[in-house]
């Protein structure tokens, strides 16, 4: 899936978010691009049908985003939140950028980083 980058002038780069399921307990969510206001409802409903079925282990790779906002933000603590709520053990692989952005925020404490 890939989210056009709305009226920012082409400095944003589109969101693309590839699914993967090596088995059908364990899903890797591959996010690039940046996670800003234009991005968050395309992102929740990814991670949404990603855990229909529920699987027992969800990694999120954001090793591709450069830039997040707080919209992102809240669609990571959503996800997080719903993996709690469903017992999915969910580790997120940041950039550097987005490690620490999360450092920053205090949110390194409340999401699984790896």
């Amino acid at each position: 899936m890939t989210v056009p980058d709305g009226d920012s002038g082409g400095r944003a780069e589109p969101l693309s978010v590839v699914t993967a399921s090596a088995d059908p307990g364990h899903v890797i969510i591959i996010v690039s691009g940046d996670l800003d206001l234009v991005t968050p409802e395309s992102l929740t409903a990814e991670f949404s049908q990603a855990l229909d079925p529920v699987p027992s282990t969800m990694v999120v790779d954001l090793k591709a985003v450069d830039f997040c906002d707080s919209t992102g933000l809240s669609a990571l603590i959503g996800l997080n939140n719903r993996c709690v709520a469903d017992r999915v053990v969910l580790q997120f692989l940041t950039s550097a950028t987005i490690r620490r952005l999360l450092l920053r925020t205090g949110l390194s404490d409340l999401l699984p980083v790896g």
